[in-house]
């Protein structure tokens, strides 16, 4: 999520759209059609393959799709609500009751506990250039029915020392414990349901890199991205590592054995067990290719099985019937009003 450049983009997003009115969310009947929103296997019928959402500067980074009502969720970079967006691209706010505004990147839904969960950082600070500011980490939990925020946890003060902080991405195992990786501080935090913080595990793997995005696999274990981005756009000093969850100390990189990796933005866990993620093709910032990994061998070793070149976006979000949606971002329009979710098929 997540790349140095969106990060430049920030300075005059933030300064420009501060001072924007907030659009109206969507059309008076918005609400009504996600109340009667049809059963989710009229996802197979309708699976549009662009969704525009239009006149909003949302910027976002996270996206997440809702199999309940059959609707996207989207983060903010410009640290305004996330918003829920229906298929025929209409949207309103969803987040609220806050009692400061945070950038939002990873989200990640928690069905069986009724839970948002998304990653929040201060992106004013990490781009004022005072050595004093750097940032913060938070994980904001809210209700997935009502966008009611239920729990506001500072991560980032488990690290007083870091550099700086940038939670990124969030993932869920089996008891509800909640992940974020900070791709700054180059770890990843362990939430528990008491909403109690710790440091789950540091980057030990001798890329010297920050996390980035992460999944959780029903086996036990993480598999986290690690990944920088360089002056020119482009990723380096990436790899992938899996993490048990109960021993995250046998932390290992996962041996990807051919051409088309070169390091996971963005990235989930489909139903085969497979990695799909947001990758870069090495030759320009932006220039973007959807791949998926597979392992037969519980994630020591792994290879490319697919890729798609497609346009500039982070991450990737995966429907119940295994179709595959990407936020479509343009960091060169710091006054971008209008973003498309975009279907993309192997």
């Amino acid at each position: 999520m997540k790349k140095l450049f969106v990060l430049i983009a920030l300075v005059t997003v933030f300064t420009s759209c501060m001072n924007t009115p907030e659009n109206k969310p969507a059309d008076s009947n918005s609400e009504s059609k996600e109340k009667s929103a049809e059963p989710i296997k009229s996802m197979e019928k309708s699976s549009p393959e662009t969704i525009i959402v239009k006149n909003i500067t949302q910027n976002p980074e996270g996206i997440e799709f809702d199999a309940n009502d059959q609707t996207f969720y989207l983060s903010s970079l410009n640290a305004k609500p996330i918003i829920k967006v229906n298929l025929d691209g209409s949207y309103k706010a969803f987040t609220g009751g806050e009692k400061f505004p945070l950038s939002t990147a990873g989200i990640q839904i928690d069905a069986n506990r009724n839970r948002l969960l998304v990653a929040g950082f201060n992106g004013m600070e990490l781009m004022d250039k005072d050595p004093k500011t750097k940032g913060t980490a938070f994980l904001r939990i809210y209700n997935l029915k009502t966008g009611v925020i239920e729990k506001d946890i500072n991560l980032s003060s488990l690290l007083p020392n870091a550099n700086a902080y940038f939670a990124n991405d969030v993932a869920v195992d089996k008891q509800g414990n909640v992940y974020i990786s900070d791709w700054y501080a180059k770890v990843i935090y362990k939430v528990n349901l008491e909403g109690e913080p710790s440091v789950f595990w540091k980057n030990n793997t001798g890329i010297p890199s920050g996390l980035n995005g992460l999944d959780f696999n029903p086996n036990g274990y993480l598999l986290a991205s690690i990944i920088s981005v360089n002056d020119k756009g482009l990723y380096t000093d990436y790899g992938l590592v899996k993490i048990p969850v109960n021993d995250p100390a046998s932390a290992s990189l996962v041996n990807i054995s051919n051409a088309g990796y070169t390091g996971f933005d963005g990235m989930l866990i489909n139903s085969k067990g497979n990695v799909v993620g947001v990758t870069n093709n090495s030759t320009s910032p932006g220039g973007n290719t959807l791949v998926e990994l597979s392992s037969n061998d519980d994630w020591k070793t792994a290879k490319v099985i697919h890729s798609k070149t497609i346009p500039a976006s982070t991450t990737v979000a995966v429907t119940p019937n295994n179709l595959y949606y990407v936020i479509n971002q343009d960091f060169t329009n710091n006054n971008a009003k209008d973003w498309t979710i975009e279907q993309v098929k192997f």
